[in-house]
């Protein structure tokens, strides 16, 4: 009864006006980036920041609008992927398996009304859990200590080094690159300025905004403009009329496919790329007509985007209760909310409760408004893939420009915006995944400051970040992640 009326009051704080006008905003926002391949919505949700600072946006309406983009973008990412066999987001990745077919076979409606019926239902379960486990938001982070957290990131680096599609180096290089970029700054620890070459904008370390833009935004607009002279006709979009039928018929994949990307979501640092690409897989070992994947099965076709909305939704559990990112758009949701001074993790979910019911309660409105908006939009929003990238790149700098002067007012903080974003360009040619490089640069500091803090505590005995059986079980699945590791790379050569 409890969880009920915390839902009921987190409906409450959504139905402010201007909290609802945030929350159409944000979906709005995030279904456009996702619609336009090459950009993701860490970029979207980067160049929002200064909306935050300048109209003095509260923790939870901020948050709200931060979220809508996060989902929303992967709602519409599977729209260029079925209709282009581009996908707008990794997170659809395996839509296009069986998406583009289906769209070349004349029934692009069809498909976009699947994925949008098989997103909603993905979320819906995502939601009705995190409603049922909001109870575990505050309690779980009590078994965490310093030592905890070492082993918990550390897990979430060795899953990300264990899941990335990119090969194993250049996912630890890539790695290696953010936690780099964390430590710059004053050291508060020995009082030592690290790698600031005595620029005084380095002191306390690289910018949140000046990397997470550089990083996406950026190099996003240098292959924009590589882009521009790609051929995006997309095929007709018409109405599909047995949508409901279809959906009853295909109801034990679509639960089957929401319930692996819920339970991925909830892990942290598996990503919606891992759900997208499991629930294809799981599905498609569940049939006994397997060999009709790939060719137009709406079974291929509705269980990675279940999957992957469920995911999206589902990964707000590890940020908001433990102040983990799993993937590099909430690693970059964790750093706004730093940036508004709001810690994500067990004492902000204890000591602000009506924030993640009011979080909790704008997922599940903004699900029912993106199910209404891709069915009905569906074509015009199918437009916006005519859109060159030499129309969208100027608009992009521009803004980014803007953002990070707004934030950081310092020809320093413009010129370290633009090093960064050629830097993440020559990355993305040389195929290096940027979310490794995030996710160390957001998880380096805490992960430095609690091995300090754990050390402190034991008088420098190493032994104290095995003593708790949770950190003791943490490192056993670290362990067994890098022998899986290791077995894959033998067993590929």
């Amino acid at each position: 009864m409890e969880t009920v009326l915390a839902f009921v009051q987190g409906l409450m704080v959504v139905a402010l006006p201007v909290n609802l006008l945030l929350l159409v905003i944000g979906i709005t926002v995030g279904m456009i980036i996702g619609t336009i391949p090459g950009i993701s919505a860490a970029s979207g949700i980067a160049l929002l920041v200064p909306l935050t600072h300048t109209f003095g946006l509260a923790p939870e309406s901020a948050l709200i609008l931060y979220a809508g983009v996060y989902y929303g973008s992967k709602y519409a990412g599977r729209i260029p992927a079925i209709l282009l066999d581009i996908p707008g987001d990794v997170s659809s990745l395996a839509t296009r398996f069986d998406g583009y077919p289906l769209a070349m076979a004349g029934q692009a409606g069809r498909a976009l009304a699947l994925t949008a019926v098989s997103s909603f239902v993905g979320g819906t379960l995502a939601i009705v859990v995190l409603i049922l486990i909001g109870g575990l938001f505050a309690e779980v982070g009590n078994i965490f200590g310093p030592a905890e957290y070492v082993a918990l990131i550390m897990f979430v680096f060795v899953l990300v080094l264990t899941l990335s599609a990119a090969p194993l180096l250049r996912t630890l290089t890539s790695l290696c690159l953010g936690l780099m970029m964390s430590v710059v700054g004053l050291d508060w620890a020995t009082g030592v300025f690290r790698y600031t070459s005595t620029i005084p904008e380095l002191y306390d370390g690289i910018d949140f905004i000046i990397v997470v833009i550089g990083v996406f935004t950026l190099s996003e607009a240098f292959l924009l403009v590589e882009q521009a002279v790609i051929d995006r006709k997309a095929p007709a979009v018409m109405k599909y009329h047995g949508l409901l039928a279809e959906c009853l018929r295909l109801k034990w994949s679509l639960f089957r496919s929401s319930l692996i990307g819920t339970l991925i979501g909830l892990l942290p640092g598996a990503g919606t790329y891992v759900a997208n690409l499991a629930a294809y897989r799981f599905e498609k070992k569940m049939a006994r007509d397997r060999e009709l994947f790939g060719k137009g099965d709406p079974r291929g076709l509705i269980s990675p985007e279940a999957a992957n909305s469920a995911c999206a939704f589902g990964a707000f559990f590890p940020l908001m209760a433990l102040g983990i990112p799993g993937s590099a758009t909430t690693a970059v949701l964790h750093g706004t909310l730093l940036l508004m001074n709001v810690d994500p993790g067990p004492d902000f979910c204890r000591n602000h409760p009506e924030i993640i019911w009011a979080l909790i309660a704008s997922m599940a409105l903004g699900n029912i408004l993106l199910l209404v908006a891709n069915i009905k939009l569906a074509r015009f929003f199918s437009k916006l893939l005519a859109v060159p990238g030499w129309v969208v790149m100027p608009m992009i700098v521009v803004v980014s420009f803007v953002s990070v002067y707004t934030v950081s007012p310092s020809m320093i903080s413009l010129l370290l915006m633009v090093i960064i974003g050629f830097f993440a360009y020559g990355l993305r040619k040389f195929h290096y995944p940027l979310a490794p490089l995030i996710l160390g640069y957001v998880l380096g500091k805490p992960f430095e400051d609690n091995f300090r803090l754990a050390l402190a505590i034991s008088g420098g005995d190493g032994w104290v970040l095995l003593q708790s059986g949770t950190a003791f079980t943490l490192w056993m699945c670290i362990l067994l992640g890098v022998l899986i590791k290791m077995a894959v790379i033998r067993k590929g050569r």
